[in-house]
């Protein structure tokens, strides 16, 4: 199983909350508060994983487009020309 606990940190990510709530802010920490996950935005807010419908990563999605796709979903070689 791959660990994830500081491949975002430092991104601007945007969490969609159960409930329809949603909260933006720079991933700074995963962490465990009497046993329940949180995820640590701009240093000071709190989120309880168990609320957090899902996570959008949105510095990695709005990248310029010589950073997409990453280099480990391209193919060796693939040259692609403007006719697709």
């Amino acid at each position: 199983m791959e660990d994830y606990t500081n491949k975002y940190k430092g991104e601007l990510v945007d969490l969609s909350l159960f409930g329809g709530e949603y909260q933006e802010g720079v991933l700074t920490a995963y962490c465990s508060i009497e046993d329940v996950p949180h995820i640590e935005l701009n240093g000071h807010i709190l989120v309880p994983l168990q609320n957090v419908a899902s996570v959008h990563c949105s510095s990695r999605c709005d990248a310029p487009e010589p950073d997409w796709p990453p280099r480990g979903l391209e193919a060796d070689g693939d040259v692609r020309d403007e006719d697709g």
